[in-house]
């Protein structure tokens, strides 16, 4: 069975998107599995949320979103494809009371002018941004962007703190919150043995890339790896096991919190 890729916007007032998506990736797959007889990771790609520009971008993402099947030709209409949120948007009375459609409509005379916007197709922009192959930590204009990295705008509490690509923990403090949590040295986690499995340290290099956004090129140069692909193949070892190991699943989040605390 083929992975599949997913992409969602929400709106959410208690910043806990990231736990919720943990839980499908980690405990919904293992039922998954087990429910199918099969194993692996389910879902294409690690989950990642984006700061963007709400005033200038936020109904473009969802109708990019909304489009999705229609671009897999998956159907011909979005009002068709019964998995989308798209359906909502048009009756906004009926929509659950966890789904926010008002932000998105209040831009338009009816939800038959939002339907119109949708159908009208994707910006090439947008396009673009979701085809690069490293995903921008942040979607807005230039303005917006340099807003966010000089510190002159704030963020809702609909991100958690290294989500966002302005906010996120130090290295150096990633590396001493798991040393700490696994009784073990920095330097252990930055120069391995050779053919000797070392959790810790490819916990760093997945923890590393995911909460402070480095490069695969510049994990594998800070653990004296002569190659990223060894970066590659550690993070997804650890993406594999997170969905059977409860116990690393929780020294994981563990550190994530110890991080979260971190500001820079």
């Amino acid at each position: 069975m083929a992975q599949m890729g997913y992409q969602s916007l929400f709106l959410l007032p208690h910043g806990n998107l990231q736990r919720v998506m943990r839980h499908i990736d980690g405990v919904y797959t293992q039922r998954y599995n087990r429910a199918h007889k099969r194993d692996g990771p389910l879902f294409r790609g690690r989950y990642k949320a984006i700061v963007i520009d709400r005033d200038n971008y936020l109904a473009a993402l969802v109708r990019y979103i909304h489009l999705n099947p229609v671009e897999a030709h998956t159907t011909d209409d979005p009002r068709k494809y019964v998995w989308s949120s798209h359906h909502h948007y048009l009756r906004p009375k009926k929509a659950p009371q966890w789904l926010k459609v008002e932000e998105v409509l209040a831009s338009y005379k009816s939800p038959q002018d939002f339907h119109t916007f949708v159908a009208s197709g994707n910006e090439e922009a947008l396009v673009k941004f979701y085809s690069s192959k490293r995903l921008a930590p942040f979607l807005g204009d230039t303005d917006f962007i340099n807003k966010i990295r000089e510190g002159r705008t704030s963020f809702s509490g609909e991100h958690t703190r290294y989500e966002t690509g302005a906010l996120r923990p130090q290295v150096s403090s990633v590396l001493r919150d798991i040393a700490t949590l696994y009784h073990v040295s920095e330097e252990s986690l930055l120069h391995g043995k050779r053919g000797k499995r070392n959790e810790p340290r490819q916990v760093a290099m997945y923890l590393v890339r995911e909460l402070c956004n480095k490069s695969l090129h510049t994990i594998a140069d800070l653990f004296s790896l002569s190659s990223y692909g060894g970066v590659g193949a550690a993070c997804s070892l650890i993406e594999k096991q997170l969905t059977v190991d409860r116990g690393l699943r929780r020294r994981i989040e563990q550190i994530r919190k110890m991080a979260s605390k971190i500001i820079i």
